[in-house]
């Protein structure tokens, strides 16, 4: 009896001194470096948008909400340069609404459209239904007026980056699956990478967004 005691204490010490001891490494039958530890594979960083959409305001009227508060909102979060900032604050004629207007729609304007832009002559106008009046609406808008001082070349050759940065860019390519809007065309991919992915897009893109950067 006192043998198999004796042989049981060998074997637990043995067992002890195993588990304090790192593992080694051998092959394994692929041929592989294999370890005691079971593989594992690194987590693809999460994406996220750098502006996250903000939610409309339905009780947000021309009567109680303040336009340029929410203009210089703008201008400071999205970092708009100093000697940029009175173009867009005053070179642009800015129209709010609670509801669009006789001529608007009938000029064919949805009555659901959050907002919009357009040029007469030489002027840039933004006009926008007060509830949806927030930082990121303004920042799509805005990439309209911005994407309206590109010559007809840059345009075509935004054109070609826009085509080919949908695709290859992992942000954009995010942005665009949650929120398809972007794939339209590429005058609005243009207004939404400015608005939702803003100062974190790519110094290449930046030459694209005059006065904005």
């Amino acid at each position: 009896m006192n043998w198999l005691i004796k042989l049981w204490a060998v074997f637990v010490s043995y067992m002890l001194g195993r588990s304090g001891k790192p593992q080694t490494q051998g092959t394994g039958e692929s041929g592989q470096i294999t370890t005691g530890a079971p593989a594992t594979s690194e987590t693809p960083p999460t994406l996220s948008l750098p502006h996250p959409e903000e939610p409309m305001n339905p009780a947000q009227t021309v009567a109680n909400m303040d336009i340029g508060a929410v203009m210089t909102e703008w201008l400071t979060q999205r970092n708009v340069p100093q000697e940029n900032r009175d173009y867009f604050k005053n070179g642009i004629e800015i129209e709010v609404y609670d509801a669009w207007p006789p001529d608007k729609i009938a000029s064919g304007t949805n009555p659901n459209t959050p907002a919009m832009t357009w040029q007469v002559g030489n002027k840039r106008y933004l006009a926008c239904l007060a509830k949806w009046l927030n930082v990121g609406v303004i920042a799509h808008e805005q990439a309209h007026n911005s994407y309206a001082l590109l010559t007809e070349d840059e345009k075509a050759e935004w054109k070609s980056v826009y085509l080919d940065i949908r695709e290859s860019d992992p942000l954009i390519k995010y942005l665009f699956k949650i929120n398809p809007y972007g794939l339209t065309n590429e005058i609005e991919g243009h207004a939404e990478i400015g608005r939702y992915i803003g100062q974190s897009m790519s110094e290449s893109l930046r030459k694209y967004y005059p006065k904005l950067f």
